[in-house]
């Protein structure tokens, strides 16, 4: 038997080298992909925010024309059926946010992939969410009172 050898291995047996030995190899780290419902999140946020910029404008520009001084008429039947597009598309909007900060959670919640995404998705769809809830039960407490 060999000296080199411990007794309990056969002769030709190599044992594998230690994370520490000279002889071990470098295995470069697996890069991450991103995450899908991460980046889906994320793009549903930033285009929720650029609809709402766009709803309000739109909003005012069609109610620009009733609010000066001396307007004795209210919208007529074109200004009202422009402001219910624009609320449906608001709703449209929250309806997006709530589906963003769903693909946010579960984006964070994927192993093996990076999370940026997911959070600033899951962060960007949240706020608004909570906004919006903050918003209509402010106005909804103010109405009552």
């Amino acid at each position: 038997m060999d000296s080199n050898q411990p007794p309990h291995q056969p002769d030709g047996f190599q044992q594998n080298p230690g994370p520490h030995s000279p002889h071990a190899q470098f295995v470069p780290p697996a890069a991450l992909k991103h995450s899908g419902p991460g980046i889906a999140s994320f793009v549903m946020g930033l285009v929720s925010l650029l609809g709402y910029i766009i709803s309000a404008a739109a909003a005012g520009a069609i109610m620009a024309p009733y609010l000066e001084e001396g307007m004795l008429d209210g919208p007529n039947s074109n200004a009202i059926l422009g402001l219910g597009v624009v609320g449906l598309l608001m709703i449209a909007l929250v309806v997006i946010n709530v589906v963003g900060t769903i693909l946010g959670i579960v984006g964070t919640a994927i192993r093996n992939r990076k999370k940026i995404f997911a959070i600033i998705g899951l962060i960007v769809n949240a706020v608004i969410v909570l906004s919006i809830g903050l918003f209509f039960i402010y106005f909804m407490a103010s109405a009552a009172v």
